[in-house]
């Protein structure tokens, strides 16, 4: 059987920015589930991006990679307000969906600057604590090219996994990203446009011997 992951992430374009590569790379390996925990009209410096466009982008992309998108109960109409949501009850929330997959590995976005990151960060640690009914093979954090930009240093400033990316990957990862999020293409010069993106690829590939990589910190793993 394959390995069961759930992905976590605040935000609908979270992952695919960190992780779209090695989806498109596995896409037969793995056994793929989603969880998104918050979607909201939302005004953005490059535009506004609505509830419904975000939710349905969600769908197209989980469609894409041919996995399941867990969505009873979530998304919250909270994005980048999860500081008023409590936290008990996002933390019971994740906690439901791991007990309902039950995954061999989850993978969640990492501490930032953005308090949505943050907080569901650590509501993930806190629902995977070592008394939790059930606790996943491994767990990755998920990186994204904004975190040079934080308030303080962590241990995930330095990855120890990487996932090795051909030129045609990097370039199917573009080209979905501009086809599955309409609502959040950048111009060139921003850290999350096409060419910011593939410049971040290029440079975990530096990193990892290769030409181009995705870069993950693995927070624990049972073996």
């Amino acid at each position: 059987m394959k390995q069961k992951i759930l992905v976590i992430e605040p935000h609908s374009d979270d992952s695919f920015i960190a992780a779209g590569g090695f989806f498109i790379k596995n896409k037969d390996n793995y056994d793929f589930n989603f969880c998104l925990v918050a979607a909201s009209d939302l005004k953005m410096h490059h535009g506004i991006a609505t509830k419904e466009q975000r939710l349905t982008e969600y769908q197209n992309f989980v469609d894409f990679i041919g996995g399941n998108w867990e969505r009873d109960e979530l998304p919250l109409d909270y994005e980048s307000r999860l500081d008023t949501v409590s936290r008990a009850k996002l933390v019971r929330l994740i906690e439901q969906k791991i007990l309902n997959i039950k995954p061999d590995i989850i993978m969640m976005v990492g501490p930032s600057f953005h308090h949505d990151h943050t907080i569901v960060y650590e509501a993930v640690i806190a629902a995977t604590r070592p008394t939790f009914n059930y606790v996943p093979k491994c767990i990755w954090i998920m990186e994204n090219p904004t975190y040079v930009h934080k308030p303080y240093q962590t241990q995930f400033d330095n990855p120890n996994v990487y996932v090795e990316l051909s030129e045609d990957i990097v370039n199917e990862k573009e080209k979905a990203f501009n086809n599955l999020f309409v609502s959040q293409i950048r111009p060139d010069g921003n850290y999350l446009s096409n060419q910011g993106m593939r410049n971040w690829a290029r440079y975990r590939g530096i990193e990892a011997r290769c030409e181009y990589a995705e870069a993950f910190y693995q927070y624990y793993q049972r073996i």
